[in-house]
């Protein structure tokens, strides 16, 4: 009986934890440009502009701050499965 008891203390502890840490980071935060490395040439080809994060109105990434280069590359490059280019 006691091994339920600390399985339930355990999972209740384990979901206020996993809530806790939900809501400390903002869902829309993005990530600075040296963590990505990123560099406004590209790199084996693969540029920002065929990448999915990008958006191309306003030459921004989805999850790397500031203006981005459509020739750019950063390391979280994955290429946009509709992209023609």
């Amino acid at each position: 009986m006691q091994e339920r008891k600390s399985r339930r203390s355990f999972f209740k502890y384990m979901s206020v934890l996993g809530l806790a840490s939900f809501y400390s980071v903002p869902l829309y935060a993005k990530t600075a440009k040296e963590v990505v490395k990123y560099q406004a040439t590209p790199k084996d080809g693969q540029t920002c502009k065929s990448c999915l994060h990008f958006i191309p109105e306003t030459n921004e990434c989805k999850t790397v701050e500031g203006s981005i280069e459509p020739e750019g590359w950063c390391n979280i490059y994955f290429k946009h499965p509709n992209y023609k280019g």
